[in-house]
């Protein structure tokens, strides 16, 4: 996958040669296993007609920029995705060009549904089979395995060498066969951090491109052939998302510590379950905390879970991001009337489900018999109903429904004491259904607990 603001140790040549540009690495093991192919096949049964992009790939195996079946011009905003692989090892682009094509259709489905049908990302595409394939590039590196495994800067040099100086912003994508060393799939990538990558609007240095990331498999894996989730698609977001600038250290989550001169190593958030959040090293500003929860049917994990990290289709006046980056605003993400199918639905209609800008949220003291109110939050393209779960935390940090319906009151009992609770607010249209969960309260008290701590803060101390 591709992460360009990870939590582990930074590798230092990329960011030494390339001044301001941050280089993280991110493991599976690290980022939650997203079944983002399901919810796909979920949001095109819910369609009346073609829906988004093909799974499989038809085209023709190139070592050039494929200009002449472009279906958006070279000066404009880009992403170029790439296939690589080493003098000692076999071409095997015939096994993962299927689920790079599913990668890509996945990552636009996803984020159609995440900004309510309005943006996705642009990607080079167009083959001779129509501008709905991906225009998939392959290079061979010059050298052998160990002239490149794990080594970012190397590969991403050799591809950029390959690839020429480009019209417009281009970002690149690159699945590196076979060059992972580490026992596991890692991705590496570049983002801007600091000032420069937080100012908000046209100025952002991550609406110039020329950023890098990396997806290392491992030598000795079998190809993903035709598999419709392709290869680690939520890798591939998750690292995309860090090229378009997210998150940065200044987000409300970030895991980053205030002062300290290791904030490079991290670039991420520490509410979960979210595409950019997981679970950093004892040095992170906060501990992981799961406040999004994942929801059968829907997108597994949230896109800026609370909408107040690094993304936000329509962020309330003076929260951060509306005076910091906001990567919905990356001149990469475009409206989807530019890039159909890619949102789904064809020519004529692009599905509008349900999106949250304003998380849900709760009301109210925790305590026992006390009710809490929990209030639906802000949502985009007028949703008909709502679905409201409470949801208890136990002691393994998991949460577990304690009540549904349509009820926005819940009284917490003696099953909660010493207990944290939440909401998830299930909004449905009738191009969608999406889910926002609220952040937690604190944890449940009993009435006399309640009212001795009252009584000692109202006495002041003896």
């Amino acid at each position: 996958m591709i992460t360009t603001a990870l939590a582990l140790s930074t590798v230092g040549s990329p960011a030494q040669q390339r001044p301001g540009i941050e280089v993280h690495r991110d493991t599976r093991s690290e980022l939650a296993s997203v079944n983002l192919a399901e919810a796909v096949t979920v949001a095109q049964a819910q369609a009346a007609g073609p829906d988004g992009l093909p799974a499989l790939w038809c085209g023709d195996e190139t070592t050039t920029e494929g200009t002449a079946n472009a279906s958006s011009p070279e000066s404009a905003a880009h992403f170029k995705v790439v296939y690589a692989y080493v003098a000692d090892r076999p071409n095997r682009f015939a096994g993962f060009q299927d689920a790079l094509q599913a990668n890509v259709a996945i990552t636009e489905r996803f984020l159609s549904a995440q900004s309510g049908g309005t943006k996705a990302i642009r990607f080079d595409m167009g083959t001779r089979c129509g501008p709905e394939y991906v225009d998939l590039q392959v290079v061979a590196l010059p050298g052998p395995r160990s002239d490149y495994a794990d080594n970012f800067n190397a590969i991403a040099t050799a591809v950029s060498r390959a690839l020429g100086p480009s019209a417009g912003p281009r970002n690149t994508v690159i699945l590196a066969d076979s060059l992972s060393s580490m026992g596991v799939e890692f991705g590496l990538g570049e983002t801007i951090m600091g000032d420069a990558g937080e100012q908000p609007g046209a100025a952002n240095p991550h609406n110039r491109g020329g950023l890098r990331s990396v997806l290392f498999t491992r030598d000795g894996d079998a190809v993903p052939g035709t598999a419709r989730g392709g290869w680690w698609p939520e890798g591939f977001l998750h690292e995309v998302t860090h090229n378009l600038g997210g998150v940065q250290w200044g987000a409300p989550h970030s895991t980053a510590p205030a002062t300290s001169d290791q904030r490079s190593r991290y670039g991420h958030c520490w509410q979960g379950a979210d595409v950019m959040c997981y679970v950093e090293d004892e040095g992170a500003a906060h501990a992981m905390q799961y406040d999004c929860a994942p929801i059968a049917g829907t997108i597994a994990q949230s896109f800026d879970c609370g909408r107040d990290d690094y993304y936000n289709p329509a962020p309330a006046a003076g929260s951060y991001l509306a005076t910091h980056w906001n990567t919905y605003d990356s001149t990469f993400m475009v409206a989807c009337a530019g890039i159909a199918p890619a949102c789904g639905g064809g020519e004529s209609w692009v599905p509008a489900p349900p999106v949250a800008t304003k998380a849900p949220s709760i009301s109210g003291r925790a305590r026992r018999g006390a009710p809490l109110q929990t209030h639906d939050g802000t949502w985009l393209n007028a949703p008909d109903t709502y679905i409201r779960t409470w949801q208890r935390e136990t002691p393994k940090r998991r949460w577990v429904n304690v009540s549904s319906g349509s009820a926005p009151s819940y009284a917490p009992s003696q099953r909660d004491l010493g207990r944290r609770l939440r909401v998830v607010v299930i909004a449905e249209n009738a191009d969608g259904v999406t889910a926002s969960t609220s952040a937690p309260t604190a944890p449940i008290a009993s009435i006399g607990i309640a009212r001795a701590a009252a009584n000692r803060k109202h006495k002041g101390p003896r």
